[in-house]
């Protein structure tokens, strides 16, 4: 579990100039991203290739040579469940497209890839950056303009916000040595089955999906901060209760009009078959996964209070706090609320990749 602040993979500690590069924003219609299909996902396997890399890193510029070892094995399609979704768990390794997108790897070609498309299908890809692992990964969620995630009363988008949010994390956690790679990194829709494959893919150390809330009106002394762990893991518990401890302090510091839940706090969610509810911790499956609510985006001096960059970048280092605890102690972490309320079990769908259209990825 304890990995040295160094980053396994060197070449993924900076990635901004190639996925900056995405293009636009993705045409995908699918439903509030935290909901998930109540179907139970299982893990499927897939045939994959190695792929090794070496990397000479200078003051100014990365240089990266890829030797790829070719089988003898024939393209196979995704395995999806009843309603064509694929299944979670069938890719090894990832292929930064030119054109800055990520695409998790399914097999190794003669003249290049198979990749699991944006939109969850396969295509053949000849020519990206491999990346085979990566110390964690950081989900902005939502993304793109059918998919804004909660709207502040000043305008402010939550995509916005968590994108703001996740590119000071990823810059805390790369300049502490930590390899990190973002499911997005520019305003375009992921499709949430794709993200929690990229987290599959990559095997890191942790993937935490960031958000803002909505959703109460109900004044509090304290902020109403929720994080969200995976109901089987240990690891995601013990990573939301640290979570939950360094963002708490670093709000409580700012004396401003709070709203909350009562039972705010580390906690998980169950779906209608008892698993989790939402997909950024059902979908990565073994891996250790959170969904941080930082805060009610939906009450104005909230609001302004996170499009500070200020205040983004004390979050930023408030998740690297819990980070480094988490991979260089034991610490349980605490807040962890014993009887959450009951939120229902909302729409479903978001795991869905019908009405999705693929990007150009190179």
């Amino acid at each position: 579990m304890h990995v040295p602040r160094t980053a396994r993979w060197g070449v993924v500690a900076s990635l901004s100039v190639l996925l900056a590069a995405a293009c636009g924003t993705s045409s995908v219609a699918l439903t509030d991203e935290e909901s998930t299909v109540e179907a139970t996902t299982s893990t499927a396997s897939a045939t994959s290739t190695s792929t090794t890399s070496t990397s000479t890193t200078s003051t100014s510029t990365t240089t990266t040579s890829t030797t790829t070892t070719v089988l003898d094995i024939p393209l196979v399609d995704l395995v999806r469940d009843e309603n064509g979704v694929p299944l979670n768990g069938q890719t090894d390794g990832i292929l930064i497209t030119n054109t800055g997108w990520i695409a998790p790897i399914i097999a190794t070609t003669a003249d290049g890839w198979q990749v699991w498309t944006p939109c969850g299908r396969t295509a053949i890809l000849t020519e990206g950056q491999v990346v085979e692992s990566a110390d964690f990964v950081i989900d902005a969620g939502h993304g793109g303009s059918r998919e804004s995630g909660a709207v502040g009363p000043g305008g402010l988008r939550e995509a916005d916000l968590n994108l703001q949010v996740a590119l000071k994390i990823r810059d805390a956690l790369v300049g502490s040595g930590y390899s990190v790679i973002m499911t997005r990194e520019t305003d375009v829709r992921v499709p949430i089955v794709t993200r929690g494959e990229i987290a599959q893919a990559l095997d890191p150390v942790a993937n935490i999906s960031i958000h803002f809330n909505a959703g109460t009106d109900a004044g509090s002394a304290d902020p109403g901060t929720e994080m969200y762990h995976q109901i089987e893991s240990s690891e995601s518990k013990r990573l939301a209760g640290l979570m939950y401890e360094e963002v708490f302090a670093t709000l409580d510091g700012y004396d401003i009009n709070w709203v909350s839940l009562s039972d705010a706090g580390a906690m998980s969610r169950p779906n209608r078959s008892g698993g989790d509810y939402y997909g950024v911790l059902r979908r990565p499956g073994p891996v250790t996964s959170v969904l941080v609510e930082f805060g009610y985006i939906s009450n104005r001096a909230e609001e302004d209070l996170y499009a500070d960059p200020a205040v983004q970048q004390q979050l930023a280092a408030a998740t690297l706090r819990a980070i480094d605890r988490l991979v260089e102690t034991t610490e349980p972490g605490s807040g962890f609320t014993a009887n959450p309320m009951f939120r229902g079990y909302g729409p479903s769908g978001a795991g869905r990749t019908n009405d999705c259209v693929d990007p150009t990825l190179q």
